[in-house]
């Protein structure tokens, strides 16, 4: 494989990390690209934004051309036998949700032969707070993916579980992360009042030969191409216009969480001296597995055991907060502005008459004056202090949002519901810790569930304080099953908008129910939310919203495709009694005896 790096202890760190930095840029340099931006820029972005992508064919190439320029001045003591393949402005701006899921970036090389990478450089100091980028160091190197225009990442369904394995790196203006296409990596929000700007290039071996790979009439195919392509081309879709070289598979890869566990968290370790990347596709079995390795596995398949350490629990613990955190700090920051628009019920799915949905909620939910319920992720409190109202019911209410629960108490209280409404801050993944267990009737989620980075998670904890026989309500929106595959990369799209925008979750429906089922819940009812379709209000209240903002604004209405699904969905925690035998659920007790060996003692 060949080097780029003239400094062998960087290159065995780009090697096996897949990254490492070094200082590139002075201050000279930093302050010319500032100014040639703020002078030609074409476009005022409010989102991530990178000038590779702008229709100007010639700004492109200018901003290529001062960016490479900028780069090889400084190189010639740290690179060595590149070539550069194009440069970009990278542009976060202020007080946005500007995140980057995590992913790949797209092979531009054969990766069983040769590796590419991108040179990543800030123009400012960058931390957690401006939107720097977060790594899975050695990532790279455990499985070769496909990746490019029209291919689905194959971490679509798992983007905000992964988070928590991420490490951020703090930068310095003018230091350069070096890093490897196949790293997985993402970018966390703005959230500062500057705007966030950097520069990126691309680089590989001047000996080695460009690829792209897309999806084409549903196989993923590898084509001819050179660095023009990124500069003069339409990078999402003109591929198709390139010489094909191969027909690379017509599979699709979607990873599952655990499947992601055991490829890039706790694999199985392979032991070779020789080689530092995982080729799975070229060893022989036993080059791969010695009979040492091989009775791992066993182990590991059949005790299921976590190998991480104490100490990397509780480093994993503290960056899953890191999404419930940005949770947070979104609503308390939009609240008000939620407030200006949707006013004290933030639904987005509603009717133009508010009491008209908050009623059919009721129903729905299943509340009466005797209920015991709980508002999961409860905003300020607007249905929940309706239903108090109409009912006389008691509920208690959580938000993570310190800044709702304060709106939520003034509310409360000048409605003179403080003995029928409890409200405080807290995090729903872990409701055991501020309720006993079996305290509730219900559960309800009003487009609140979405905001989990583990729906399955979420589910554990309400199983926890529910009481034997109550449910589980939950009204949200779910990614939208595609009526062809046309257009499953733009439901792709829109749909990582939303994630991003709203630090949302968008979950799939298939996933909830598996979910759910395994951990025993019985699925009450699944349906479309059964109001007259006159008494909807038609989304403006949604663009309202984004032009008050800025959030996720959608430009041209005519070309959007509507991403998701609005769904209620009830489940049921199983009240198992042998003197209910002859109940609607002996069936589902008898199939629990068969499947689990239980003994009819035990229902």
């Amino acid at each position: 494989m060949n080097e780029i790096l003239i400094d062998t202890i960087k290159s065995e760190e780009l090697k096996s990390h897949g990254y490492t930095r070094f200082h590139l840029l002075d201050n000279e340099s930093i302050a010319s690209l500032i100014d040639f931006y703020l002078q030609f820029k074409t476009e005022i972005p409010d989102r991530f934004y990178a000038t590779s992508h702008s229709e100007n064919i010639d700004f492109r190439i200018k901003c290529s051309d001062v960016i490479k320029q900028a780069v090889e001045k400084n190189s010639s003591t740290i690179l060595k036998d590149y070539k550069i393949l194009g440069g970009a402005f990278l542009i976060k701006p202020a007080n946005t949700a500007s995140v980057l899921e995590p992913h790949q970036d797209w092979n531009l090389v054969d990766e069983e032969k040769e590796r590419s990478f991108n040179i990543w450089i800030p123009l400012q100091d960058v931390n957690e707070e401006n939107g720097t980028i977060y790594l899975l160091p050695g990532s790279h190197s455990r499985f070769n993916t496909f990746r490019g225009p029209k291919i689905p990442s194959p971490f679509l369904k798992i983007e905000k579980q992964i988070w928590q394995y991420l490490t951020p790196l703090t930068m310095r203006a003018g230091e350069a992360l070096i890093y490897d296409h196949g790293l997985i990596h993402g970018s966390g929000a703005n959230l500062t009042q500057k705007e966030r700007l950097g520069v990126v290039l691309g680089v590989i071996h001047k000996h080695t030969k460009m690829q792209i790979l897309g999806l084409k009439y549903d196989s993923i195919k590898s084509f001819e191409c050179d660095e023009n392509y990124f500069l003069k081309q339409n990078i999402e879709s003109d591929f198709i216009k390139l010489k094909e070289k191969n027909v690379l598979t017509s599979s699709i890869l979607q990873f599952s969480f655990q499947e992601f566990m055991d490829l890039y968290i706790n694999p199985v370790q392979v032991a070779s001296e020789e080689k530092s990347f995982v080729e799975p596709y070229k060893r022989t079995f036993f080059e791969t597995y010695t009979l040492r390795n091989i009775i791992a596995e066993i182990k590991y398949r059949f005790s299921k055991k976590e190998t991480v350490t104490a100490t990397q629990k509780r480093e994993n613990s503290s960056k899953a907060n890191l999404t419930r955190k940005d949770v947070a700090k979104f609503y308390n920051e939009q609240t008000s502005n939620f407030l200006n628009v949707y006013g004290s019920v933030i639904q987005a799915f509603r009717t133009k008459n508010i009491s008209t949905l908050l009623d059919y909620q009721i129903n729905a939910i299943g509340l009466n004056s005797g209920t015991k319920a709980l508002d999961a992720g409860c905003g300020v409190c607007g249905p929940a202090v309706y239903f108090a109202k109409k009912l006389n019911c008691q509920i208690e209410a959580i938000t993570i949002s310190s800044q709702q629960v304060e709106l939520a108490k003034t509310k409360i209280k000048e409605e003179g519901l403080s003995n029928h409404i409890n409200v405080k801050e807290g995090d729903y993944h872990t409701l055991e810790k501020y309720y006993p267990e079996n305290t509730f009737d219900v559960v309800y989620f009003l487009e609140s569930f979405g905001h989990a980075s583990n729906h399955e998670q979420v589910l554990h904890s309400v199983w926890q304080v529910l009481k034997p026989g109550g449910s589980v309500y939950i009204k949200d929106l779910f990614i939208k099953k595609a009526p062809y595959k046309s257009l499953e990369n733009d439901i792709e799209r829109e749909i990582k908008n939303i994630n991003s925008a709203y630090h949302y979750n968008v979950p799939d429906l298939n996933t909830i129910l598996d979910s759910a089922r395994k951990k025993g819940f019985i699925l009450s009812s699944l349906k479309t939310i059964d109001i007259p379709l006159e008494d909807f209000e038609n989304l403006t209240i949604s663009n309202d919203f984004q032009n008050l903002t800025g959030i996720n604004k959608i430009d041209n209405l005519r070309e959007y495709v509507f991403p998701v699904d609005f769904f209620e969905l009830k489940l049921m925690k199983p009240n198992y009694n042998d003197q209910l035998g002859n109940s609607r659920y002996f069936l589902q007790n008898m199939y629990l005896m068969q499947i689990e060996n239980w003994k009819e003692r035990d229902l």
